[in-house]
C-alpha cells in the first residue's frame, strides 16, 4: 500500500496519500502525518518531501499547493467529499484545514498573509521579533492607507514569536478592492465549507481566479456552434504556468528562426493585449518570475508578448507537457510542412528540468567542473534586484520562521548584475518542495 501511495505521489496524484491519511493519519496541527510501523521506515529514505520519526513510528508529508488543490477538487468531483462532510470526517476537515493554511493567502506590503477561520476570519503575517512584527504593522497601515482603508494590524505575541493580526473587517474592505485578496478569502470559504451536493471544485479555483458563471442560454447556445473536426482543440494549444504573483496562460505557437542562414522550427508562447501598456506589465510579471520575454508590435491590431523556446524551457517538466502535447498534436492533424516542422521542434526542445522554481520565481541550475549545483539568474541590475525581493518574500512563505538562518544563503555578485541561490538552500528546499526535489535528483 505504501509504495502504491508513493508511486502516485511521484506522478503528482495525491489521491492514494488522501485516502491512507483518511485511515491511518494522525491529526496534527499543521502537519499531515500518517502512522507506519518501523520495519517500513526504510521505504521513505531518501525522499525530501517527508520527515520520518522512528521513535513516534510517524511519518509527515509536505504535499506542494497544486496538490492539495487538486486533491480537494478531485474528490468533491468524484462525490467523495460531499459524503465525508455528511459524515463530519474529522481527518477530511483535518486535511483541508492544511490545505487551506497551503493555499489561502496573499502579498502585502512585502510578506505573504496568511488566513483563517478559526477564531472569524483573520489574517496572520508571523515574525520572530516585537520590533519587526511593528516595523511590518506600520508599512502595512500606511499600505492600507494608500488604498482608502483607514485600519492598522494588529501586533500580538504568540509564544516566542509575535504575530501582525488583520481583522475581518479590513480584510473585507481589503477584498473590495484587491482582486488577489478576494480570491485568497475565496479560497479559503471553499475549503472550509461542508459541500452538501456534488457541485465540482474546480482545482484552477483554489490556486488562481475562479471562472465567472456561464448563463444557462448562452452555454446552450455555445454547445449547439459546430466545430471543424480539424480545429486545434481549446486546450491544445494552450499553456498555464505558475508565476510570482499567480498564473499565466499563453497561446503556443509553432513558429521559424533564422540561424546560420538556415530557418529553423521552433515554438514559442504568446499573448496578445490591444493596448501597449497591458503588454508591458504582463511582460513585467515574467520577467519578474525568471522569464524573458518581448512585446512585439503587431500595428493596428496591437501587440503581443512572446516567450522564445529557451525561455519556455525553464518551465517544470510537469507545464512543458503542454508543449508537448500541443506539437504531438500538429505532428498528427497539420499539413507536410507543419508535420515536418512539429518533429524537428519536438526533437530539439528540452523537456528536461533546466531550471528550478522557488514560489513561482524561476532561476537556471549551473553546474560546474567538482562543484554542487546553484541556482543563478543574470540580467539588469534592477531586474535583479526586484527579483530578489521577490524571491526573499517567497522564501519567507515557504521557511518561516527558518528564513533568518537561510537568508545569506540570496546572494548578488558580478555588481548585482548575478543572483545566486547557493546549493545548500536549495537542498532545504528540496526537504520542503517535492519538486525541487526531484528537479535536483533528475540533473544530479
Amino acid at each position: 500500500m505504501i509504495k502504491l501511495v508513493l508511486k502516485h505521489l511521484n506522478a503528482g496524484d495525491p489521491l492514494p496519500l488522501v485516502a491512507y491519511y483518511l485511515g491511518d493519519g494522525a491529526v496534527e496541527r499543521g502537519n499531515l502525518v500518517i502512522s507506519v510501523s518501523r520495519k517500513r521506515m526504510h521505504l521513505f529514505e531518501g525522499r525530501g518531501d517527508i520527515s520520518v520519526d522512528v521513535k513516534r513510528k510517524m511519518v509527515v508529508f509536505r504535499l506542494a499547493p497544486e496538490l492539495y488543490a487538486r486533491a480537494v477538487a478531485e474528490l468533491y468531483l468524484f462525490g467523495v467529499g460531499v459524503l465525508l462532510d455528511v459524515l463530519h470526517s474529522h481527518k477530511w476537515f483535518a486535511f483541508k484545514r492544511l490545505a487551506a493554511q497551503s493555499l489561502a493567502g496573499f502579498q502585502l506590503a512585502g510578506q505573504y498573509v496568511k488566513l483563517s477561520l478559526a477564531r472569524g476570519l483573520r489574517g496572520r503575517v508571523l515574525f520572530r521579533t516585537k520590533g519587526e512584527a511593528e516595523k511590518y504593522a506600520e508599512a502595512a497601515r500606511r499600505e492600507l492607507e494608500k488604498l482608502g482603508i483607514d485600519s492598522a494590524p494588529e501586533v500580538v505575541a504568540s509564544g516566542v514569536y509575535y504575530q501582525v493580526v488583520f481583522d475581518e473587517k479590513t480584510l473585507t474592505r481589503l477584498a473590495e478592492v484587491d482582486e488577489a485578496v478576494k480570491q485568497a478569502i475565496e479560497r479559503l470559504e471553499i475549503l472550509s465549507t461542508p459541500h452538501t451536493a456534488a457541485k465540482p471544485i474546480i482545482a484552477t479555483r483554489l490556486e488562481a481566479k475562479p471562472e465567472r458563471p456561464v448563463k444557462p442560454k448562452a452555454a446552450a447556445k455555445r454547445e449547439e456552434i459546430p466545430r471543424p473536426k480539424t480545429a486545434t482543440p481549446k486546450a491544445v494549444d494552450k499553456i498555464a504556468f505558475k508565476l510570482v504573483d499567480g498564473v499565466a496562460v499563453m497561446k503556443l505557437r509553432l513558429t521559424y528562426v533564422s540561424k546560420g542562414g538556415r530557418k529553423m522550427p521552433t515554438v514559442n508562447a504568446v499573448a496578445r493585449f490591444s493596448v501597449l501598456e497591458e503588454a508591458e506589465v504582463f511582460r513585467r510579471r515574467l520577467r519578474l518570475s525568471g522569464i524573458n520575454a518581448s512585446v512585439v508590435s503587431k500595428g493596428a491590431t496591437g501587440y503581443e508578448v512572446v516567450v522564445p523556446k529557451d525561455e519556455l524551457e525553464k518551465l517544470t517538466p510537469q507545464e512543458k507537457e503542454a508543449i508537448k502535447r500541443y506539437l504531438e498534436h500538429v505532428l498528427q492533424t497539420g499539413d507536410e510542412e507543419k508535420k515536418k516542422a512539429a518533429e524537428e521542434a519536438l526533437h530539439r526542445f528540452d523537456f528536461g528540468a533546466k531550471a528550478v522554481n522557488i514560489g513561482g520565481v524561476r532561476l537556471g541550475l549551473v553546474f560546474k567542473a567538482d562543484r554542487p549545483p546553484r541556482a543563478e539568474k543574470y540580467g539588469d541590475p534592477q531586474l535583479i534586484a526586484e527579483i530578489k525581493t521577490a524571491l526573499e518574500n517567497k522564501l519567507r512563505e515557504i521557511l518561516e520562521e527558518e528564513y533568518e538562518r537561510w537568508r545569506d544563503h540570496i546572494k548578488t555578485t558580478e555588481k548585482g548584475r548575478r543572483l545566486v541561490i547557493t546549493h545548500q538552500l536549495l537542498q532545504r528546499l528540496a526537504q520542503r518542495d517535492p519538486n525541487t526535489a526531484k528537479t535536483l535528483n533528475e540533473k544530479t
